[in-house]
């Protein structure tokens, strides 16, 4: 049945809200671990999620075929039956209704790369990390898909999106005598294309891996303490967005630190931070899963806690206005709130100016993993690092970690560089959502403690 007919049907429904979310993506995704290809998958996703909203209830449900009719019916049956468990009826803030196509910006589209490019393209990255002994193992992960998604709702929206991204992931461990070594690299693209790989070499890009795993191998140990850190956009990068981005997550800063804190002062007043369109960020778009159009949100601005991210339901009960934050895995998932490009803000410093008056202290440059709670603790794995003496970068150090609260970290920062990077990742919330983190180089003098020893 037509969707539009399917809402018309829908009227004679007691439901507020009905929304209609159609995909039908190609994904391919291939891995290479040290000269097999372990993973050949091509996989259709076709369908159609639908969420009903009624009695002041949510009810969603999927179907695989054009059967939208009884897919509403039973979103309806699962919204009336949630509505009897509910303490708090659900309102939704009004949006901007559009009728609107999404044009991918991708110059070349996955779809149109054979795949014996993309294979040679792995093993030609393969053959360059391999060409030292010290590289022991690789794996390197290729996904990319391609399709369409369409939103339908009863208000009259109606958007189609153009779907393409590309994502890479790159693991290599190594051994040299006794040693050993591991580091990762991600790279995502939602705006570009194919030629974004022509933008980077696939040698230089093996010498950087190899750097770092050498550096891991021939590292001095961290000394465990709280010293002077300065942090590479990278690494601010997962601060901004695992240990403060959740927090400002509407349905998770009902639980957090943050509640109580928005509209106070929470850093130095340089201080600033935003979840935002970023050129080449992973996590670009114009709308959201609900149709609301996507715009900058800023988290902190001169060191006062401002704005969080919100859906239609969190934007109602908070008096505040949508800001194109409900994302959804694919069909399968109905939208919730998520983060997109998580970034602090640059300022004025130069890099030499960061580590000046430092006589002892870390130099972080890239992470490895990281987890947060939602009082802000953070723990994170780094896997580039050096000393910092007498204001000069000197030794690599071994694989270490840094921990802290950040919300006490942000009163500590000191100074923030001019600079500006980012950081490409899948960020897992019940679902997954690409994204993009980072921001300058940033200087703590103090309240982040490094792992090592004592």
């Amino acid at each position: 049945m037509d969707v539009d007919q399917a809402l018309k049907k829908a009227e004679n429904l007691n439901a507020s809200y009905v929304e209609v979310r159609y995909e039908d993506i190609t994904k391919n995704h291939l891995e290479l671990k040290d000269g097999v290809f372990s993973t050949f998958t091509e996989k259709r996703l076709r369908g159609y999620g639908i969420r009903v909203l009624a009695n002041g209830a949510w009810g969603f449900a999927t179907i695989n075929s054009d059967k939208v009719e009884e897919g509403i019916e039973s979103a309806y049956r699962m919204a009336l039956a949630a509505s009897r468990g509910i303490r708090e009826k659900i309102e939704l803030s009004p949006i901007e209704i559009v009728e609107d196509y999404v044009k991918s910006r991708m110059k070349i589209k996955p779809q149109d790369v054979s795949l014996d490019e993309k294979i040679e393209r792995m093993k030609r990255l393969e053959r360059n990390l391999k060409k030292t002994d010290e590289v022991k193992s690789t794996q390197i992960r290729y996904e990319d898909a391609h399709g369409k998604k369409i939103i339908t709702t009863s208000e009259g929206m109606r958007i189609e999106f153009d779907v393409n991204y590309i994502f890479h992931y790159l693991w290599v461990t190594g051994l040299q005598g006794d040693k050993r070594g591991a580091v990762r690299n991600g790279m995502g693209f939602v705006d570009e294309g194919w030629e974004a790989f022509g933008k980077i070499s696939m040698e230089e890009l093996a010498t950087k891996m190899i750097k770092k795993l050498r550096n891991q191998m021939n590292g001095v140990s961290s000394k465990r303490g709280e010293y002077p850190i300065v942090a590479s956009p990278i690494v601010i990068g997962i601060i901004a967005h695992e240990a403060l981005g959740h927090l400002a997550e509407a349905d998770l800063t009902v639980n957090s630190p943050f509640k109580e804190l928005i509209g106070k002062k929470i850093a130095p007043e340089y201080v600033s931070m935003s979840d935002r369109f970023v050129q080449k960020g992973f996590g670009n778009a114009k709308y959201d899963d609900e149709g609301t159009r996507v715009r900058d949100v800023h988290i902190i601005k001169n060191g006062i806690l401002k704005e969080i991210m919100l859906n239609r339901e969190y934007a109602k009960r908070w008096c505040m206005e949508p800001n194109g934050h409900a994302r959804a895995e694919n069909y399968t998932y109905p939208p919730i709130i998520r983060m997109r490009n998580t970034v602090f803000e640059p300022c004025d410093y130069s890099f030499e100016e960061l580590l000046e008056g430092i006589k002892f202290g870390y130099y972080l440059a890239d992470y490895r993993g990281g987890q947060a709670e939602l009082n802000s603790a953070f723990q994170v794995g780094i896997q580039e690092g050096y000393v910092i003496r007498n204001g000069e970068i000197a030794e690599p150090i071994k694989d270490t970690s840094i921990s802290g609260i950040a919300i006490e970290s942000l009163k500590n920062i000191s100074a923030i560089g001019k600079d500006f990077g980012i950081e490409y990742g899948i960020c897992g919330k019940g679902q997954n959502a690409f994204v993009s983190s980072g921001g300058p180089h940033i200087r703590f003098d103090r309240s982040i403690v490094i792992g090592g020893k004592k």
